[in-house]
């Protein structure tokens, strides 16, 4: 978490770092890991950075994602540093070179980037003729393009997990110093890695000094060792002014077996046998539901299995789900099949396996409508 100003702030220099690459024309190079995680579109890029004479940052390889003033241009030097702002790692390159690749030694494309361990980044121009493409390729967004002006930074800060949907302005951001507790009854607990729980280091009442001695760098989303039905996450930071902090806790339901209550009888006279099985539902995303039959009231559940009728547990969940029909193989299944399930007590139930995997699924089972061939 940090603080975005919409001030700019000033490049550091090259004081200090080391160099890369100098007199570079077109050659792509690689920086070190940048010793710490990094994320951009999901991907950890913390050893995939890497830059070019051209201008322009990978931060999966050798893909141009970051363009400033890009064009056949030339670096007569760039550089990389490992620095701690607030007690935050960072990673700063800067790059010196000119627009045009014949122009060594004029220095009038000069910028430098910083990268956060929290996906947040910030760009320096320091000089900028504006006679290439300057544009940032933005996960979930798309292309964006950049307005980039001499002795202004600009912000590229995530508003989404792992570097994703990037909100890029002109202004500074800066990790803050900040440190997480819970607060759990009485008790005081921070997440303890070796248990991958969260265990008890004091009691109430809450001290700087214990936010400094036994604070978390970041918050774990994870109850494992919380007593209380109502748990608080207190916050600790040396600013005087700080961006209330959100989280987000997004849950999905857990996967269920659904068992009709009562059989669906069909002891007509005229009534010869089973057609087909016809299901109306809406599945939008990764849903999973899978139907198992009953000719017996609910006491032994079959499934078919491309040659013939098998037993399913229905007190299993995973049998269920492995063995369970799915939508194509129920529409699928011929008179003859059903007839193969012997159904001379004329009735049958269903019952059904649903799961789904995202919050934004959609899984809504709206008919099962069963077809009979009469007389």
């Amino acid at each position: 978490m940090g603080m975005y100003s919409s001030s700019s702030i000033s490049p550091k220099g090259n004081s200090g770092m080391t160099l890369l690459s100098s007199h570079n024309d077109d050659t792509t190079v690689k920086f070190p890991d940048i010793g710490f995680d990094f994320y951009y579109n999901g991907v950890n890029c913390r050893a995939t950075i890497y830059s070019s004479g051209n201008s322009w940052v990978g931060f999966t390889g050798s893909n141009e994602q970051l363009k400033v003033n890009r064009r056949d241009a030339g670096a007569d030097n760039i550089y990389y540093v490992n620095e701690t702002v607030n007690n935050k790692q960072t990673f700063r390159i800067r790059w010196e070179g000119h627009q045009s690749y014949s122009n060594w030694g004029t220095l009038d494309l000069v910028w430098e980037l910083i990268i956060f361990n929290d996906s947040a980044m910030v760009l320096i121009i320091e000089k900028i003729p504006n006679t290439g493409t300057n544009s940032f390729e933005n996960p979930i967004i798309g292309t964006t393009t950049l307005i980039l002006e001499n002795n202004k930074s600009y912000a590229f800060i995530p508003s989404q997990d792992q570097g994703k949907s990037y909100t890029v302005q002109e202004g500074s951001y800066v990790q803050a110093n900040i440190k997480y507790l819970i607060v759990d009854g009485n008790d005081i607990k921070h997440w303890d890695t070796a248990s991958s729980s969260y265990a008890k280091v004091s009691e109430l009442p809450l001290t700087a000094d214990k936010f400094q001695t036994y604070g978390d760098d970041t918050y774990h989303k994870e109850r494992a060792g919380i007593i209380s039905t109502a748990p608080v996450l207190k916050i600790w930071s040396p600013l005087t002014e700080m961006v209330a902090p959100r989280v987000t806790q997004t849950i999905t339901p857990k996967p269920i077996i659904v068992n009709m209550k009562d059989d669906i009888l069909f002891s007509e006279a005229y009534i010869n046998d089973i057609i087909n099985a016809v299901v109306t539902l809406d599945n939008t995303g990764s849903g999973i539901i899978n139907f198992i039959v009953s000719v017996d009231s609910g006491v032994s559940w079959k499934s078919w299995n491309g040659s013939s009728w098998g037993l399913v547990d229905i007190t299993n969940m995973q049998d269920v789900k492995s063995k369970g029909m799915s939508v194509a193989i129920l529409h699928g299944i011929t008179e003859a099949q059903w007839t193969s399930l012997d159904l001379s007590n004329k009735k049958i139930r269903f019952a059904w396996y649903m799961e789904i995997t995202s919050s934004t699924d959609v899984l809504k089972l709206k008919q099962i409508r069963v077809n009979y061939s009469t007389t």
